[in-house]
């Protein structure tokens, strides 16, 4: 889920397209719903799209900026400035959060506060040693399932050949060992496609990082939250 809501609406516009649905995070936390506010994206956008044509005018290459300000002015964004404090309570603690959550019924968004993160994503995983490994049954393949079981069914389809749209960033190769020894690799476990896998060489004991790419469902959480971000995910090969 993009539960950023408010506060991580990226800009919406960009020379040649524009950024609509659930690819922008028009999600609404505290509701569980952005349905509505993904169509509603949608159609601003096509009346925008609409507009010039109307006029006329050549929009090919070109960022329509009133897409923006008019997703801005619609109801949609309203609702998400409305609960921008809802997800960030839980930041805190769990009883702090659901207090502050039922408060927000009554403010209705006016409440003179605004929570904000003071730390990127990737900076919230911490070492290995303060946790205890967790030991999860084994799959029973009737309720439960393994990844590559279940990656069928999301009808991921790539070429086995094409580039990886996956990789390391310049001069972070280094991270590989160390993800895997200070923080316990945790790519290899929040990946829902099994697409990075630490792999040890028996002969030399160096530790390389195999990353399947074709299994990739863009989830894009291995562009946010390995240690120090030393994975970037690039548009994949059409």
């Amino acid at each position: 889920l993009n539960e950023g809501g408010y506060h991580s609406l990226p800009n919406l516009t960009f020379k040649g397209g524009m950024l609509t649905g659930c690819s922008a995070g028009f999600l609404n936390v505290a509701e569980i719903k952005g349905t509505h506010h993904a169509m509603k994206s949608g159609i601003v956008a096509a009346e925008t799209i609409m507009k010039r044509i109307g006029r006329d005018e050549d929009i090919s290459g070109k960022a329509l900026y009133e897409y923006h300000t008019s997703m801005h002015d619609s109801w949609a964004v309203k609702d998400l400035k409305k609960w921008r404090n809802f997800k960030l309570g839980f930041k805190n603690s769990l009883w702090f959060g659901l207090i502050h959550g039922f408060l927000l019924n009554f403010t209705q968004g006016k409440e003179p506060w605004t929570f904000r993160t003071s730390k990127r994503d990737h900076e919230y995983t911490e070492p290995k040693g303060k946790y205890q490994p967790k030991v999860y049954p084994k799959k029973d393949n009737k309720l439960t399932f393994d990844l590559l079981n279940n990656l069928q069914r999301s009808g991921t389809d790539h070429d086995h050949d094409q580039p990886s749209h996956l990789k390391i960033k310049k001069g972070m190769d280094e991270m590989v060992k160390k993800s895997l020894e200070i923080y316990g690799a945790p790519e290899d476990h929040f990946c829902p496609a099994k697409v990075y896998e630490h792999i040890k060489d028996e002969k030399t004991g160096e530790v390389r990082l195999q990353i399947n790419a074709q299994n990739c469902v863009h989830c894009k959480t291995c562009d946010i939250k390995p240690p120090s971000n030393y994975l970037l995910w690039t548009v994949p090969e059409g």
